[in-house]
């Protein structure tokens, strides 16, 4: 009986170890997102390839020229990137974080000298 319990505790205690204390989201995909800003809610769309805890991507914003993504990033649910946009020749830099819950985003976009501008994305 004892090498079944010393067996048993070694398989559960392998089962914790071997089990991450969060499942990672997965970000990968094509996203539609809605930002509220100052002047009214925005469009864009982001099209992202995961790595295990990285990511990439490409956003697409009717107001801006071009918008780069750098840093992505997904710890547990939460997943952030700096985002680099281009308004009327200005580069402006975004901080961005968002808690991921499985086909929906939901959070904030940081704007230097604007604050913060709530968004939400949907996977398509």
């Amino acid at each position: 009986m004892k090498k079944v319990t010393t067996f048993a505790a070694a398989l559960l205690l392998a089962a914790v170890v071997a089990t991450p204390a969060s499942a990672q989201a997965n970000v990968a995909g094509a996203w539609a997102i809605t930002i509220q800003g100052p002047e009214g809610p925005a469009e864009a769309m982001a099209t992202l390839e995961q790595d295990g805890s990285s990511f990439s991507g490409t956003i697409t914003v009717d107001q801006a020229e071009g918008a780069s993504i750098s840093g992505g990033m997904v710890e547990g649910n939460t997943m952030s990137f700096e985002l680099m946009i281009s308004v009327q020749g200005m580069e402006i830099a975004l901080s961005v974080e968002g808690q991921v819950d499985g086909d929906t985003i939901e959070g904030e976009m940081f704007v230097p000298d604007f604050g913060g501008f709530p968004f939400t994305a949907q996977r398509n």
